[in-house]
């Protein structure tokens, strides 16, 4: 990658400026961060930067002025070229996080990432006990092989280990809590993320799905929110798919809620960003609440995405991992599972390698795994269907990897004359509800921290710049559809991850409705623009949302980000129809069981690591019932 300067933000002239006249070298900022990606990634941003360095042909976009490669990404950006569009929203966002993340723009803007409790909350004390994560040499034999460490993998992880049985937990991921987490926002996104966090639904659009890989999966790096299934979901299930005892979940979330101190967010402690969205909510007479989280009386966390700085967000690595391994669990880190291990049709162990530490010189080592009674898949909905696809497993229905839902998402922000300074709040902190059950949309005040969100901000050169410099006038909210749209897991040439999605236009439609219900929220708050993320309309004023209503933008002029993927192992009490049974076992194997994401046999609509957890304790109850 050849060498990208920009100014820090503000046009020449500014008080940023005078603050400090040097130049952001991006390319050096994100070099160390390229080199931990997979291929796959590395050769589709190379892809990206190829393009654009040779679109201005004869001429190369390197050899311009400013002024003329400023002009060409706006006339990309306009363009009805969806791959040219989205090849440099690629480019932009890589830069957008290396940009945001230099300590001399943080500075400028102002932007400080703080974690605080409430006064009355007594921080966590110590570091929970997980033992040695180090996976020992020669291998190791279980009861029961867990893959995975988050939300379901963890809890089966606890009752199954409660019950007596032997269990080994296997994370692909390192082990980081408070006193580990990297600081800055490209190592967390090396250390804790999936692909770097570029795992990426491939379509029009493509949609970043970005999903966690460490011990504790991405519970460490979610926001924290807790939502129990709505009614007529779990009323769905049991009616199409056949699991009677989807009704009967409230014992199993209850628990939860008490194991992980699961409180409202204080809308007189939550910040402004919450409080802009319940005022344009009161303003207009829709129906809203605060947030539950899984953080206590947190009032400050803006580090969640790079794990929560105290801990105080009750992620599985300092909640349900720490109660399983004092039950007699195992946990291991940096494992990979590369291939389960079958006896005919029963699962015998798995093919592990264990990977080195990260910034260690050790290299990968076999670390085979037998399981004497049973593994249990709980890689989510990327990496349960990649594990089994890989295994050369097949399901009666051919549905492994089939049915994805991934609540496509859309930041929206609004530029207020009051300071707002989000990152002084709670990052997700209050909803909107009144479009949920009929619509599919549910509104969350989200505030993204500056490296993740500056990107999304309107404009190119200076007049984006101008807006960065202003991160701190800027309100956000995402907009979640519970999807009707479909994707598919499966494997790519080289045999790596592929992930594929197709956003149905009446789909596209609800977003477009979702964005304009976000704008017409802000500007009853008082806003003063607002950026709907749709390709060649960088501000939703007020006076054109009814005109927005009317012809809303096709899917591929949206930009969207998504974060809760499920289904993809659908469970479903008929073979032909599901992956999984109603008790988890995986139809076509024995001895073999999911308990994560991929379980979901519909899409939430919700913000699914309740459900999840669940669901997974059910699974694990039934299954611990049977071994025993």
């Amino acid at each position: 990658m050849a060498p990208a300067h920009g100014p820090l933000p503000g046009a020449a002239g500014t008080e940023a400026d005078a603050l400090d006249p040097e130049r952001v070298d991006v390319a050096r900022a994100l070099e160390p961060y390229l080199a931990t990606l997979p291929p796959r990634s590395v050769r589709r941003m190379g892809l990206a930067l190829r393009a654009i360095e040779w679109l201005p042909f004869p001429w190369r976009f390197s050899g311009a002025n400013v002024e003329s490669r400023r002009d060409l990404i706006e006339r990309i950006e306009a363009s009805g070229a969806p791959l040219l569009r989205d090849l440099v929203l690629a480019v932009k966002v890589l830069a957008g996080i290396g940009y945001g993340s230099d300590r001399r723009v943080r500075d400028a803007v102002g932007y400080v990432a703080d974690c605080k409790l409430d006064e009355a909350e007594i921080p966590p004390a110590g570091r929970p006990s997980l033992g040695s994560t180090v996976p020992p040499h020669g291998g190791e034999e279980c009861d029961v092989a867990i893959v995975g460490s988050g939300a379901g993998g963890a809890v089966a992880a606890t009752i199954l280990a409660e019950a007596g049985l032997d269990v080994l937990v296997l994370e692909a991921g390192p082990h980081l809590d408070r006193a580990s987490y990297p600081q800055e926002p490209l190592e967390a996104l090396s250390a804790l993320y999936r692909d770097g966090g570029l795992t990426l639904c491939e379509g029009r659009p493509a949609i970043p799905t970005p999903v966690g890989r460490a011990v504790g999966g991405t519970t460490v790096i979610n926001s924290g929110t807790c939502f129990r299934a709505p009614e007529h979901v779990l009323a769905c299930w049991q009616a199409d798919h056949g699991i009677t005892w989807a009704h009967e979940l409230d014992p199993e979330y209850a628990a939860a809620e008490e194991m992980l101190a699961v409180t409202p967010v204080d809308p007189q402690r939550m910040g402004r960003n919450g409080q802009l969205l319940l005022e344009g909510a009161e303003a207009l007479g829709v129906a809203h609440q605060p947030l539950l989280r899984n953080a206590g009386r947190c009032v400050s966390c803006s580090s969640c995405p790079q794990g929560c700085r105290l801990d105080a967000k009750r992620a599985m690595h300092v909640s349900y991992l720490p109660r399983a391994v004092a039950a007699g669990a195992r946990v291991r880190a940096n494992v990979e599972a590369r291939r389960i291990l079958f006896d005919d049709q029963r699962a015998t162990g798995l093919d592990c390698v264990a990977m080195p530490v990260p910034g260690t010189d050790g290299r990968p080592r076999a670390h085979p795994v037998y399981a004497r009674l049973g593994v249990v898949l709980a890689g989510g909905a990327f990496g349960t269907p990649e594990l089994l696809l890989r295994s050369g497993f097949r399901s009666p229905s051919g549905h492994v990897g089939r049915n994805l839902r991934i609540h496509p998402a859309c930041w929206v922000g609004a530029r207020f004359d009051e300071e707002v300074r989000g990152w002084d709040g709670v990052m997700q902190s209050y909803a909107v509800t009144e479009w949920e059950e009929r619509h599919g949309i549910l509104l969350e005040a989200t505030f993204t921290p500056l490296a993740f969100g500056g990107q999304w901000l309107p404009g190119v050169g200076a007049d984006h710049q101008r807006r960065l410099l202003e991160y701190g006038h800027v309100a956000s909210s995402g907009v979640h559809l519970s999807d009707r749209s479909s994707g598919r897991v499966g494997l790519a040439g080289d045999g790596s991850l592929r992930v594929t999605y197709t956003l149905r236009r009446d789909d596209a439609a609800r977003l477009a409705f979702g964005i304009a219900r976000a704008a017409e929220l802000f500007y009853a708050a008082g806003a003063t623009e607002v950026y709907p993320q749709v390709s060649g309309q960088d501000i939703l004023r007020r006076e054109r949302i009814a005109d927005f209503d009317a012809s809303p933008p096709p899917a591929k002029l949206l930009r969207l980000e998504a974060f809760h993927p499920m289904g993809t192992a659908r469970m479903d009490a008929d073979p032909q129809h599901g992956v999984v049974g109603p008790d988890g076992a995986v139809h076509g194997a024995k001895s073999l069981f999911v308990a994560d994401g991929s379980l979901l046999p519909s899409s939430l609509g919700v913000n699914p690591m309740m459900t999840i957890i669940a669901m997974a304790s059910k699974v694990a109850t039934q299954l611990a019932e049977t071994l025993r």
